[in-house]
């Protein structure tokens, strides 16, 4: 399963196609690589949702990691490791879809395409990693 998502990528900031801030979740299964492509900064805009809104900080503990990686720049985000949880990362979509940063594009495009391939990481055993 390859999917590439980057025809939605346009640059939050200038307009522009997302200005070369490619994305991509990964994993290897049966020794071939599967992945699914996607820009970083359109993405980023569902995740920037938490963290310029601000909210109380027990709220902010009970999000998900990959949430509080992104906002803090550590973990996956600064690099220190390119694995990310497979269930966690579901959580994250399923709180950004149930937030109201939810857009067409992410119930259309971003929400299927990642929980079907995360899903099929998690019932293949599969790890889960992200490229940035």
């Amino acid at each position: 399963m390859t999917e590439d998502l980057t025809h939605l990528c346009i640059c939050p900031v200038c307009g522009a196609p997302d200005c070369g801030a490619e994305y991509a979740l990964w994993t290897e299964l049966e020794g071939q690589k599967e992945y699914v492509t996607f820009g970083g900064g359109s993405f980023g805009k569902y995740l920037d949702y938490w963290y310029y809104e601000g909210i109380p900080l027990c709220e902010y503990r009970q999000l998900p990691e990959f949430v509080r990686h992104y906002a803090e720049d550590i973990g996956w985000r600064d690099h220190e490791t390119d694995e990310i949880d497979a269930d966690d990362f579901l959580r994250t979509l399923e709180s950004i879809k149930n937030s109201q940063k939810a857009d067409q594009d992410f119930e259309e495009y971003y929400y299927p395409v990642f929980k079907r391939f995360v899903e099929n990481v998690i019932q293949k055993g599969g790890q889960l990693f992200i490229e940035i």
